[in-house]
């Protein structure tokens, strides 16, 4: 599928229902971000996106594996699945964006590199890591919200303001629990880790995050070091 997309592409802007985009420009353009013409992908033409600083989007993910794994990605790279990438039809290639499944809290953050998915509800195909970590690659499909965190993987945007990644930290979220007791025992396994209340649908939840971890490769290697035991375990970051 992703053959298709190798055409010069780039940022588009995207007007449809649960979009929101603001043009105004964070800055000036960033040497790790492509920016291009329109494109036509079977007979429907998306037009780039070059001025970006606050887009949100909820629609249906999807996921790209097997069949796609080191073939070209839009934007010249070799597609690999066990990296933490995506496909959108309209963001900048390089952007890092926000994925939440609004049909069980997870999440994790993406680099945009490829294009698509170009079916019909579908708004961001993730690569068989970013699908893992927010729990569709059983299923297939899953309800989201995406966000966009920067245009640029040096940069990142909370609440439409800078954020300095040398001073910002993460956590790693390795559990979440109803019985606030089966939470309190997986932390007690770190000693850096904590648990936060959450509640969505009238049910309680119990999160235990591993803190303070002064960048996202520390976090990442965290998560590289204990896959077996955490498989699900994901980013966040820090408040």
């Amino acid at each position: 599928m992703k053959k298709l997309f190798l055409l010069s592409i780039s940022i588009l802007m995207l007007i449809s229902c649960g979009t929101k985009v603001q043009q105004t420009p964070p800055s000036a353009d960033y040497e790790d971000v492509s920016y291009g013409q329109p494109y036509i992908i079977r007979g429907v033409k998306y037009y780039p996106m070059s001025y970006v600083s606050d887009f949100e989007q909820i629609g249906y993910a999807s996921w790209y594996g097997t069949e796609e794994y080191g073939t070209p990605t839009a934007n010249g790279e070799t597609y690999d699945m066990y990296a933490n990438t995506a496909a959108h039809k309209t963001l900048p290639l390089g952007s890092m964006v926000h994925v939440e499944n609004l049909e069980n809290g997870r999440t994790t953050v993406v680099r945009i590199n490829d294009r698509g998915p170009f079916i019909r509800g579908r708004i961001i195909d993730l690569s068989y890591t970013g699908a893992k970590k927010i729990g569709i690659v059983g299923k297939g499909v899953a309800k989201v919200k995406i966000t966009l965190l920067s245009e640029a993987r040096n940069r990142l945007v909370v609440d439409g303001h800078d954020v300095n990644l040398e001073e910002r930290k993460f956590a790693v979220q390795i559990g979440s629990f109803t019985v606030y007791n089966n939470a309190k025992r997986l932390a007690g396994r770190h000693s850096s880790a904590g648990i936060t209340k959450f509640r969505k649908n009238g049910r309680t939840f119990y999160r235990v995050r591993i803190r303070n971890f002064n960048s996202r490769d520390e976090a990442e290697n965290f998560i590289d070091e204990y896959s077996n035991r955490y498989p699900n375990a994901f980013i966040v970051a820090q408040d």
